[in-house]
């Protein structure tokens, strides 16, 4: 009775780590089925492009070798559990089927996790199995050579792809998927006419298989080393990276064969070679490599299929919106989770689900300076800054029904269905581009990265980070005739060819980096009431001018639509212009002004608050008059010098989105103590340090997460860390206690 119920427990154990891969494996096979339905999702034909058809076997194959894996556990677990009830109803010997399955229920005694090698120990097991479970093995080690298959086909593709561009044209490319799938038939015959042969002439599954599994496993090992020779040849041929139109890229392909290199390297080696050491091994050897190891790694492998899935057919946004309820509040209080949530009804591909309009509205988009500032910024900061450009660009995208037509280098060409869709578009990219987490390396590299605030009684954040300029232009077919749409043979996409396109392509390249020019018609279309009224920004429009297209031999009337919140871009603009033409000599100034304050714009302003900048502006109007403060005259200094010597403590603060210490220190000019020794002056220490991030806490628009006092003392602690000369106060305790 000892001796059963020993075996017994001996049978639990091992049924634990089955139950493990039996789950691991129906949890891969739900993730790629998942994938390939994201890839149907897309739309297309499947036929059209090798890789997209490779990736769709491999998926197929990864999700049919689950299954049997799957399956061939459950069915492993109901043979073991049938012995297990007979032997404890009758006492008597197992049947011949059950002895099938003995070698599994041999207590190696070693609290080293159990049993955990089935496979190979059945491998080395004399006794013939079932035929249900011969089948099933049969059935999961065929696909698992044809996943093997698939990933050197989609290697060696990525790889052909990188090293130049490869447009096989339609035909081609239907006749290249013929050729891999006959190689994927001959393939499948060959290992069934082995496999068969082994198990007909050795009566079953047993230790004669073996030989046949060192081809299986090395068959992996060959994929895997060829993803990673493929990997090494494209970094030493400077693959790594692609020149557009003079950008430096970052090569698309590199990182998908990387990622793919990767996951191989992780889920299936250490399996591989483990496998291998295993049927090395005699079979009374086997018990000394321990169980956890063997159970561990075996898991690892069974979650391939799901792990190649996620890299294929996952998405950040996806990952962050599983991950939402364990997203700490500051995070989730953002105004990038903001964005996220707006969009969280897409994901990150869906722009490419838009049906492609068919009386499009055209934006074009281009990064001012960018081969300037590609030639001088690291290496580093140009993946980034262009990622996050791109990743903006295109997450907006679904919001406003856009369609992507195609991209050279930083430059984008987008179509809406609308004329609303395209300006709300344009507006939240500009607001949204303030925002993004730039790396602090970008500042400063060149003039158009800037970082420009209007300093005033509201500070407004101007210009931050990489400028992009932004054209739209309807189609007319009585003005400008009709367009014709092709699909590119490679990518699918809808072109469009016509004047309407052409003149559009001209719109967005006139404008500065930060500015949104418009053709007549669109901006007569806004200046109804109506149809202003379905524009979610507050927006400026103002008459830019007259641009020749001297392909098409017209003139085309231009204007400029400017959010209302950033209106003081316009003086910018226009400064620019007057330099351009030669107007006027340029300045070099950190900051700029804003427009003049009136009292009817600041109701409750006092004639002291005013009084600086009108003053200020009208010494400036008047040469001749003069201010001396210190024998300095204040009439020759730069607006930006003058203000940067000035602090303002009004009655009721307003503070500009963004974190604690970019308010406090907007130049980065002060060290984190000098910051915090201004705050202990305010008696604000305790409350920031209180603060979840302290110095990184997002001020919420106008800084209402803080009382009114608290921000007067804000105030205060500004100007003690700049020592202004000159501090305007306008009640300036009224709501400290």
């Amino acid at each position: 009775m000892t001796v059963q119920t020993a075996w017994v427990r001996s049978v639990s154990v091992n049924l634990a780590w089955m139950y493990t891969y039996c789950c691991t494996l129906f949890f891969s096979c739900c993730m790629t089925m998942l994938a390939a339905y994201h890839m149907r999702k897309l739309g297309g034909d499947m036929f059209r492009s090798t890789v997209r058809f490779v990736i769709a076997m491999f998926l197929l194959s990864s999700t049919l070798h689950a299954i049997a894996g799957g399956v061939f556990y459950a069915y492993l677990i109901r043979v073991i559990n049938k012995a297990v009830d007979h032997v404890n109803e009758s006492g008597s010997e197992a049947t011949s089927s059950e002895a099938a399955v003995g070698m599994l229920m041999h207590n190696d005694s070693k609290q080293d996790g159990g049993e955990a090698a089935y496979i190979t120990k059945l491998t080395q097991d004399d006794v013939p199995l079932s035929t249900t479970l011969t089948a099933l093995l049969l059935t999961e080690n065929l696909f698992f050579l044809l996943s093997a298959y698939w990933i050197y086909l989609l290697s060696r593709e990525l790889f052909k792809l990188a090293m130049r561009t490869l447009d096989r044209g339609e035909e081609n490319e239907k006749a290249t998927i013929v050729k891999y799938v006959w190689r994927a038939w001959v393939f499948i015959g060959l290992f069934l006419a082995a496999g068969l042969a082994i198990v007909i002439v050795h009566d079953g599954y047993n230790r004669a298989y073996k030989y046949l599994s060192f081809v299986e496993l090395g068959t992996i090992i060959f994929s895997v080393l060829y993803a990673t020779g493929a990997l090494v040849v494209l970094r030493f041929s400077g693959r790594k990276h692609e020149h557009i139109h003079g950008v430096v890229m970052a090569s698309p392909l590199y990182r998908r064969l990387k990622l793919l290199m990767i996951v191989c390297g992780v889920f299936t080696l250490p399996y591989c070679f483990l496998q291998v050491a295993l049927l090395c091994l005699p079979q009374d050897q086997v018990d000394n490599i321990p169980d956890y190891t063997v159970g561990i790694v075996t898991m690892l492998y069974y979650l391939f299929g799901a792990a190649q899935a996620l890299v294929m057919g996952g998405s950040q946004q996806c990952c962050i919106r599983m991950l939402s309820p364990i997203i700490p509040t500051h995070v989730r209080n953002s105004p990038e989770w903001a964005n996220l949530r707006a969009n969280r009804r897409h994901d990150s591909y869906a722009y490419e689900v838009t049906e492609p309009p068919e009386k499009p509205v055209f934006v074009n988009t281009d990064i001012e300076g960018s081969s300037a500032l590609w030639a001088q910024a690291p290496e580093s900061v140009i993946d980034t800054a262009q990622d996050l450009h791109d990743d903006l660009l295109r997450s907006l995208l679904p919001r406003f029904n856009g369609y992507e037509i195609t991209t050279a280098g930083d430059a984008f060409q987008l179509a809406f269905h609308t004329v609303s869709d395209a300006v709300n578009y344009c507006l939240e990219v500009q607001l949204q581009l303030l925002h993004v987490k730039w790396p602090s390396a970008l500042e400063g590299l060149v003039p158009s990265v800037k970082t420009e605030v209007a300093i005033g009684l509201k500070p407004q954040l101007l210009f931050r980070g990489i400028r992009v300029r932004m054209g739209i232009h309807d189609t007319n077919v009585e003005e400008e005739g009709s367009l014709i749409v092709q699909k590119h043979r490679v990518t699918g996409k809808a072109l469009y060819i016509g004047a309407s396109e052409y003149i559009g392509r001209e719109i967005g390249d006139v404008g500065f980096g930060g500015q949104i020019i418009i053709s007549k018609r669109v901006a007569s279309w806004l200046q109804t009431d109506d149809n202003a009224a379905s524009v979610h920004t507050p927006f400026r429009l103002d008459y830019y001018g007259s641009h020749t297209v001297p392909q098409l031999e017209m003139d085309v009337e231009l204007y400029e639509i400017t959010p209302k919140i950033l209106k003081t871009r316009r003086k910018i603009f226009r400064r620019r212009i007057e330099i351009r033409e030669g107007k006027i000599k340029e300045e070099s100034i950190r900051g700029t002004d804003t427009e003049d304050p009136t009292p009817e714009e600041y109701p409750n302003a006092t004639p002291r608050v005013l009084f600086p900048e009108i003053h200020y502006k009208a010494l400036r109007a008047n040469p001749a008059s003069q201010v001396n403060i210190n024998r300095a005259d204040i009439s020759l200094l730069p607006l930006r010098a003058l203000q940067s010597r000035m602090s303002i403590i009004p009655q009721s603060p307003v503070l500009f989105k963004g974190t604690l210490r970019a308010y406090i220190d907007p130049f980065d000019e002060f060290t984190d103590t000098d910051i915090w020794s201004a705050f202990d002056k305010v008696d604000m220490k305790a409350k920031i340090d209180a603060l979840e991030n302290q110095l990184s806490f997002e001020l919420s628009e106008n800084g209402e997460n803080f009382s009114v006092g608290e921000r007067q003392m804000l105030c205060m602690a500004r100007a003690l860390l700049n020592r202004s000369r000159i501090v305007v106060m306008d009640e300036t305790t009224a709501s400290i206690d």
